[in-house]
């Protein structure tokens, strides 16, 4: 549960309550690390632990956890948001086929030449690597041109 307490501590040092739908929504979180959830996914969880909840409450949480980048909300085309685990990944980017909609996690290697980049052109360090690209896959675009 280590990683549970480190997110209590982040929460806490910006001044956010610990509440109980807090706490389950970041454990279901650290349960599902490599899936991407959706909201109704999220809601029944929560709605199982926490009857009552509503649906504002949870929008909420999940902003306030995106501002923290503890999640990362990707747009999925024909299927709309998901949310992803990121806390303490070094590289959480995403490129997404705006076709099929399959998702694909980037690598650290693109990452390390776009940090250069920063550094060399803008003398930028230490950025967030959070980022989503939107375009079209080899399967999709084989379609395209056959």
């Amino acid at each position: 549960m280590k990683k549970h307490k480190d997110l209590i501590a982040l929460l806490r040092h910006n001044q956010q309550r610990i509440t109980p739908a807090r706490r389950f929504l970041l454990q279901f979180f650290i349960d599902n690390p490599a899936k991407r959830l959706s909201l109704p996914e999220i809601q029944a969880h929560l709605q199982d632990k926490l009857p009552g909840i509503n649906r504002s409450s949870i929008y909420r949480n999940l902003e306030m956890l995106k501002q923290l980048s503890v999640i990362q909300e990707l747009g999925v085309p024909g299927q709309g948001k998901r949310y992803q685990f990121v806390f303490e990944q070094q590289v959480h980017h995403f490129i997404i086929c705006k076709a099929c909609g399959k998702v694909v996690k980037g690598n650290r290697n693109l990452f390390e030449k776009v940090e250069k980049a920063l550094k060399e052109i803008h003398d930028f360090q230490k950025a967030n690597l959070s980022v989503t690209f939107y375009g079209f896959c080899s399967k999709c675009q084989a379609v395209e041109a056959g």
